[in-house]
């Protein structure tokens, strides 16, 4: 088969966040005939937090998120996104319409998926996007000394105790069509994003591990660009790959896309103040990394550093190339016979 012909059979899913999963599935598109994003549900930031308290439901911030970034209706996408200053009302201080539009949407159909889709058919979005469960669940996680904490937010907060493991409060399964999504992909993505709170968390509703050990394409990880504070302190990026070949289990993990890029030191400095370390793996870390049963790919993903974004309640980091992480990706789906074999 031809590489034109061979690229209009590929679905591609990437599971995750909002910000990483809607950056992968922008790079694929060129190549990719459909694309799936599988977006995480467990958030109790604050807009998300008063969001999920009105309509009973799962995290739905990072879900209209994605659905505005690939919105075709831009009035739509705009308003998706717009926040409300408080000024009238000091609750609503930060709180995005599309959030009180998928709680609204839940309570009228009884439905958190049939909420997202009709948002989703709202905003003429161009990808599929689900949420990796409907079910309204608690991340909590158990760190290095034995103390347990309860919520999204605490789970991710800063100055505590490293995280051992995830867990969710009471146990609950992922979301059929992600799953079904996940199985018949020819390629699936976990990160990049925050390691715990996103790419890991992903993976704690009954079906997931399953699923991603029965893809009949190739499961790979796109490793974060810095360290988290309060998530990743202190890692290097065979910890993060060992991380989720922990929660995948062996054998599942196929491939493990990591920067190499060096950028200049200046314009690294505001990320170091703020804690976020670059990633950049050295020689016995990729072999290691290869003794995990991972192919490591080192690719040049971010060459210049960017402005930094001011994001709601989150820190920005250093965001990989479009072009870059496209032309990684698409090699990883044309050696998917070496990687697999």
């Amino acid at each position: 088969m031809d590489r034109q012909a061979h690229d209009r059979h590929i679905h591609v899913v990437a599971i995750g966040g909002g910000g990483g999963a809607t950056h992968v599935l922008h790079a694929v598109a060129p190549f990719a005939a459909s694309r799936t994003a599988v977006i995480a549900v467990t958030d109790t930031g604050r807009s998300t937090g008063l969001a999920r308290q009105i309509g009973a439901m799962p995290a739905p911030g990072d879900l209209r998120a994605t659905i505005a970034a690939f919105a075709s209706d831009r009035l739509m996408a705009e308003m998706l996104n717009h926040r409300f200053d408080g000024a009238a009302v000091p609750a609503l201080e930060g709180m995005a319409f599309g959030n009180l539009l998928i709680a609204a949407l839940t309570r009228v159909t009884g439905d958190f998926a049939t909420a997202i889709e009709h948002t989703a058919r709202l905003a003429a979005a161009t990808v599929q996007v689900l949420p990796v469960s409907v079910a309204n669940a608690t991340l909590c996680a158990e760190l290095a000394d034995g103390t347990q904490v309860e919520g999204e937010f605490a789970v991710r907060a800063p100055g505590k105790p490293p995280i051992a493991r995830l867990f969710l409060r009471e146990p609950a399964a992922a979301y059929p069509p992600a799953l079904d999504a996940i199985r018949n992909a020819d390629l699936v993505t976990l990160g990049p994003g925050s390691l715990w709170t996103s790419t890991l968390a992903c993976v704690q509703f009954a079906g997931m591990l399953e699923a991603l050990a029965d893809c009949r394409g190739t499961v790979a990880y796109v490793c974060n660009s810095t360290t988290q504070p309060g998530q990743t302190d202190g890692y290097r990026c065979l910890d993060h790959v060992q991380r989720v070949v922990e929660a995948l289990g062996p054998g599942v993990l196929d491939a493990a896309l990591i920067n190499a890029a060096d950028p200049d030191p200046a314009a690294l400095r505001s990320y170091e103040d703020e804690g976020l370390h670059l990633l950049r793996p050295d020689d016995d870390e990729i072999a290691a990394i290869r003794a995990l049963g991972v192919t490591p790919l080192v690719r040049e993903l971010t060459r210049e550093i960017g402005p930094r974004r001011a994001l709601w309640n989150k820190q920005d980091t250093i965001r990989y190339e479009t072009d870059a992480l496209r032309a990684a990706l698409d090699e990883i789906v044309t050696m998917k016979g070496d990687i697999n074999g």
